[in-house]
């Protein structure tokens, strides 16, 4: 990791730790070569090491959250069937992100609609009480 400079204790543990991997002295067999091949006794190669976390990957970007799915309607689930579609309506509310793929919208209760679930002492067990948002 040539583009990182590390500027505290932890990072340059990290950074000695990676970017230092074992020489394998020519004199010796390797552990391979004896058939002893464990994680701990060959080499590592420092590509291998690197931190890819961060990095995009190939494919589109499917964000999570209900207001950021877009699908055309409630007809089949995410496997494209109908086995697995949301019953009843309320479980869309609040955990349409996880385990259900309709796609709720729910109002943005920051700047829009701070008072979406006012008159809910739980919003989960009283849904029905929960106000309409029109955009």
């Amino acid at each position: 990791m040539d583009h990182l400079k590390a500027i505290n204790q932890k990072a340059r543990r990290i950074e000695e730790h990676v970017g230092a991997p074992e020489p394998v002295t020519p004199a010796a067999p390797s552990p391979a070569e004896n058939g002893d091949a464990s994680p701990e006794a060959t080499a590592a190669d420092p590509a291998d090491l690197d931190v890819v976390g961060l990095e995009s990957r190939s494919g589109p970007h499917i964000p999570l959250g209900c207001s950021l799915v877009f699908a055309p309607g409630w007809e089949v689930d995410s496997t494209g069937g109908t086995a697995g579609l949301c019953q009843p309506v309320e479980r869309d509310l609040f955990d349409c992100h996880l385990a259900c793929f309709w796609p709720a919208h729910v109002p943005d209760q920051l700047n829009h609609a701070p008072d979406w679930t006012g008159k809910c002492a739980s919003a989960q067990k009283d849904w029905r009480k929960i106000d309409l948002i029109f955009p």
